[in-house]
């Protein structure tokens, strides 16, 4: 099981991409934790205050404040959330950029539900190869 955070301004964005996961875990049988946030404040909130922790974030890198890269900046000062894949959904073309903060990967707008798969799958292969190795 995933915690998975969607981070974006705008509603749509965020019921689209929480629509793709839930395709992926009818599809698979399997069951995310799902949050939604419109704002790279709100996240660090959670993170900082109430103490989440996530397997996967979706960030979209142009926000009102803080922009999805800051916001990862400050996710990645973060020992709790060290092992976070970050996803950056951004209509930037220079996707360079997101390499100092260490991205699964970095998704150009719009994405489509095979993408999301493929990311899900990665993370997932992951997280098993994790809990498998011996500690």
């Amino acid at each position: 099981m995933l915690t998975i955070g969607i981070c974006d301004d705008r509603p749509l964005c965020r019921r689209l991409w929480e629509s793709f996961l839930r395709l992926y875990e009818k599809e698979k049988g399997l069951f995310f934790h799902v949050h939604q946030f419109d704002s790279g404040e709100r996240l660090l909130e959670e993170i900082d205050r109430q103490g989440m922790v996530f397997d996967l974030l979706f960030l979209d890198n142009s926000m009102k404040k803080l922009t999805g890269l800051e916001t990862a900046r400050q996710i990645r000062q973060s020992a709790a959330m060290a092992g976070c894949s970050i996803v950056f959904v951004t209509s930037a073309e220079d996707h360079d950029q997101f390499m100092p903060v260490q991205p699964l990967q970095v998704v150009s707008k719009p994405a489509t539900q095979e993408c999301i798969g493929e990311i899900l799958d990665k993370v997932l292969a992951q997280k098993d190869c994790a809990q498998a190795s011996p500690s």
